[in-house]
């Protein structure tokens, strides 16, 4: 194989994974900048306040 055609597959293939995880990991940065913002605002310092909306915005995004 070509060294162009190999760079190619490769450049395609990283497009190809940023464009499938693109959407979930935007949502999820969204989605933890305003759980973190509340959470610092009142003084709760929890694991799982913010792992159950992550939780929901992650299958809702997929299921999009």
């Amino acid at each position: 194989m070509e060294s162009g055609v190999i760079l190619d597959l490769v450049y395609q293939a990283l497009r190809m994974a940023a464009v499938l995880a693109g959407p979930v990991l935007m949502a999820l940065l969204v989605v933890g900048l305003i759980i973190g913002i509340l959470q610092a605002a009142t003084s709760v310092n929890e694991s799982s306040v913010a792992f159950i909306p992550k939780l929901l915005v992650i299958a809702v995004v997929l299921l999009v």
